[in-house]
């Protein structure tokens, strides 16, 4: 869902695209973009959470989770720049976020990717809001994998050269690094407001009348147990 958005729109099923609002529900296929100006952080059920900075775009081609299995997620970078905070899915299941040169492959971690003209592509890694540091595993289109990252405020730039994804050992400056720092920050602070709608909104549905058992309520009546009477699931003797 989405958390906040100020001048971020949604394309969705081939609808022209249209304003987003703090709490619109974020839905398979969707393209998700800011202008010059503008924002947005995107927070799904297991907490995996994306922050778009100004001019850029992402697709959410599939996010899969239930708690207690295996989830799976795959989203889109087509340009700018894009932070993220993996979650349950990265680390119990499969999440790959794809861009116009490599495949990136998310066991869990808090990272940056940049998409600039011509589609070269930055890939970076940074401490999660716990001061963990998980891992980045980058591959080509054919599945080849091309670098690792397991250390803090490292990248690779990816690019083609000679019809060739070559990946290439960034050097983070400092004024990068406060930068992506600062920008790491905000996605932490999508991630807790996002954290808050997702609990607000599992409360309302707790006290949905439809998902509430009366016998439950307090002052319900019992009824008494009857001696040799099987029991039946759901059901009180």
């Amino acid at each position: 869902m989405a958390t906040i958005t100020p001048a971020a729109n949604v394309a969705r099923a081939g609808t022209p695209a249209a304003g987003l609002k703090k709490g619109d529900d974020i839905r398979k296929g969707d393209r998700l973009s800011t202008n010059a100006s503008g924002a947005l952080g995107v927070t799904f059920d297991d907490e995996t959470t994306f922050s778009l900075s100004a001019n850029a775009t992402i697709t959410v081609d599939e996010f899969v989770y239930r708690k207690g299995a295996r989830g799976n997620a795959v989203v889109n970078v087509t340009r700018g720049t894009v932070g993220f905070v993996a979650e349950q899915v990265a680390k119990t299941g499969e999440m790959r976020i794809n861009t116009p040169t490599a495949i990136v492959g998310v066991r869990g971690t808090t990272g940056v990717i940049e998409v600039g003209p011509g589609g070269t592509t930055n890939v970076k890694l940074y401490e999660d809001e716990n001061g963990s540091v998980g891992r980045i595993e980058i591959f080509n289109r054919q599945g080849q994998r091309l670098a690792e990252l397991t250390q803090a405020a490292t990248g690779y730039a990816i690019q083609i050269v000679a019809q060739q994804v070559v990946a290439n050992a960034l050097t983070i400056s400092p004024q990068q690094l406060v930068r992506d720092r600062n920008f790491v920050r905000n996605v932490f602070n999508f991630k807790n407001i996002g954290r808050g709608i997702i609990n607000q909104r599992l409360n309302l549905r707790n006290l949905d009348p439809r998902n509430i058992d009366p016998r439950n309520l307090p002052g319900a009546p019992q009824l008494p147990s009857i001696p040799g009477l099987p029991s039946i699931p759901g059901f009180p003797r």
